[in-house]
């Protein structure tokens, strides 16, 4: 999972990175201008009290697929996905937790680890995502998948199959592995990747992978409602990491306002959010500086927001900074609204 979480990010070296970066904003039309040149036109609405995005997305070619890493930073609601653009998407979770509508009610939620595969010009489409929500995802032509079926199978697509929505993957599935592989070779050979063959066989295993299960859906079709995203002890720590970041309680008092011990916070938090209770907390923190960095008026020093969030060692900050958004506390301040 960490070549996933590191990927666009991080250099071969281990340094942060802004090659891949194309947007980092709180502005909704910037956003969204770059969400319809990377995946295609649809609607976003902010789901929570929170009405300014804190989006980051890094993008890159891997033949005619587009690898992306992506995050509104609030809770939001895709809907409104042009059917006319030929546009498929693979979206997986890094962190945080996503529901997929395909119909009606029926719906299929990911957690970290999953992913979730859907033809946006054969099968309706929505998707609800919370504030924690960070993606890797995968975008794809139509009409190119389909000329991969014909060359790797011998005959058409059957047609059902695009229309078939699903979830799959998971922390140790095959598809995870190969997923990270990909992730791997964009950090370590990114000029190798989107320029020469190594892009296209990677391109390749990825279709073919893909088309694989698809197929497979046709005869043992993935049940839209196979787990729940976590249990109510996550839910409700998360909550309060949300409502208390800037007061940095401690992993006792996040046990305690959820009912259970540190032991089974932690095991929880581990199973379901691949992290622990505090990695949490740490990115909620670091999150919370980013938009009040994004929001400070003319004049305001890093240094000041920082410490309004409890940050002595400005050294450390920053480091964990750079690492987590691929920027410095200073840049993003440059950049505020």
């Amino acid at each position: 999972m960490q070549a996933m979480r590191d990927v666009l990010i991080t250099s071969a070296d281990g340094a942060p990175t802004q090659r891949h970066r194309l947007v980092a904003s709180t502005d909704w039309d910037e956003v969204q201008h770059w969400c319809r040149q990377i995946y295609l036109p649809y609607d976003a609405t902010p789901a929570g009290p929170a009405r300014q995005p804190n989006a980051v997305l890094d993008a890159m070619q891997i033949g005619q697929l587009t690898l992306s890493r992506f995050s509104y930073g609030v809770p939001v609601h895709l809907s409104g996905f042009d059917e006319g653009a030929g546009i498929g998407l693979v979206l997986t979770t890094l962190q945080g937790a996503v529901r997929h509508w395909s119909s009606g009610r029926t719906h299929a939620d990911t957690g970290v680890g999953d992913s979730y595969l859907v033809d946006l010009s054969r099968a309706h489409y929505r998707l609800d995502a919370d504030a924690l929500h960070l993606q890797v995802n995968l975008t794809f032509r139509h009409d190119a998948m389909a000329a991969l079926h014909q060359r790797w199978f011998g005959c058409p697509a059957d047609e059902r199959m695009w229309a078939r929505a699903y979830r799959f993957g998971g922390a140790q599935s095959s598809w995870m592995q190969l997923l990270g592989y990909v992730c791997r070779c964009i950090t370590e050979m990114p000029d190798a990747v989107q320029h020469g063959p190594l892009g296209r066989h990677l391109e390749e295993m990825i279709g073919v992978h893909l088309l694989t299960q698809w197929r497979q859906q046709l005869d043992a079709p993935t049940s839209p409602t196979l787990h729940s995203l976590a249990p109510r002890h996550v839910l409700t720590a998360e909550q309060h990491i949300r409502d208390r970041a800037r007061e940095a309680p401690t992993l006792s008092a996040l046990a305690s306002h959820a009912g259970v011990s540190v032991r089974t916070l932690n095991a929880a938090f581990r199973e379901y959010r691949q992290c622990t209770p505090m990695q949490a907390l740490r990115d909620a923190r670091l999150a919370g500086v980013r938009a009040d960095l994004l929001a400070a008026r003319p004049g305001a020093r890093v240094r000041d927001v920082a410490e309004a969030w409890g940050y002595a060692q400005l050294g450390i900050f920053a480091a964990n900074y750079r690492r987590r958004f691929g920027e410095s506390p200073s840049e993003t301040l440059k950049r505020r609204a």
